[in-house]
């Protein structure tokens, strides 16, 4: 029993930290719609800029509902937040590859 919560403290704390990079990397994106970063010109490229705003905006969503669960407390919901968090992000890496 005393195993099983150090585990969902575990849980808790891990989806706390996913949860503040969802929202940092939502934020991040949003504010760099028409900013340079790294190696991408969003500024020269509008489709770019329509893309970086609507993946930070499904990022934020997902941070905000993933600390929503967090404060549930429903493991199984957790997860499927993290599962699609983990697509979101392999896909925006995917998307992001075709403007270098």
């Amino acid at each position: 029993m005393k195993g099983f919560l150090i585990l969902k403290i575990l849980a808790i704390i891990l989806l706390i930290v996913v949860s503040s990079i969802l929202l940092f990397m939502g934020g991040y994106l949003l504010g760099h719609q028409r900013k340079p970063f790294l190696v991408f010109h969003p500024e020269s490229t509008p489709t770019l800029g329509g893309v970086l705003k609507v993946c930070g905006l499904i990022l934020l969503a997902l941070g905000v509902l993933s600390l929503f669960i967090t404060i549930i407390g429903q493991i199984l919901w957790a997860l499927l937040i993290v599962l699609c968090a983990a697509f979101f992000v392999s896909i925006l890496s995917f998307i992001m590859l075709t403007y270098l």
